[in-house]
């Protein structure tokens, strides 16, 4: 049976390995594992306004989001952003991802924040899928960057 819960340190190693992965699939990026380690264990560590969410089945992870937060001026509230989200291959298609977003969407209601947001890499239409199947839409913004 699949379980949703809050990520602990106990999860470092999968929470890399599924960012790793991610980053691999989705974009060719090829992570440099010591930085991306010691950013996950800032947000284990309560370091970073960060939170991960971690799906596990038969006491293995095989799915991951982290919840970041921004203040929305518009909203006098904050808005929820998923972020790192990676399911294990063995186990697409079976709603891990959805219940994942069910729990995040579940725990942000219940703090009171404005709304839900994530980005998407603009090639990646099997998860721009996932997420409208969920009600999500992405119609209306698109997200620039400059990344140092």
């Amino acid at each position: 049976m699949l379980k949703v819960r809050r990520a602990n340190q106990g999860d470092l190693e999968p929470l890399v390995a599924g960012n790793r992965a991610m980053a691999e699939e989705t974009e060719g990026l090829h992570l440099d594992v010591e930085t991306l380690r010691a950013g996950v264990l800032a947000v284990l560590d309560g370091k970073v306004p960060a939170a991960y969410w971690v799906a596990e089945l038969d006491g293995a992870v095989v799915g991951q989001l982290m919840i970041t937060y921004e203040w929305s001026d518009w909203r006098n509230g904050t808005v929820w952003w998923i972020q790192s989200v990676h399911v294990d291959r063995s186990v697409r298609q079976q709603g891990v991802f959805r219940q994942l977003y069910a729990i995040a969407r579940h725990e942000a209601l219940g703090v009171g924040a404005r709304g839900l947001r994530l980005y998407v890499d603009t090639r990646n239409s099997r998860a721009q899928a996932v997420y409208r199947s969920l009600g999500m839409n992405g119609d209306h913004y698109r997200v620039f960057e400059d990344m140092f």
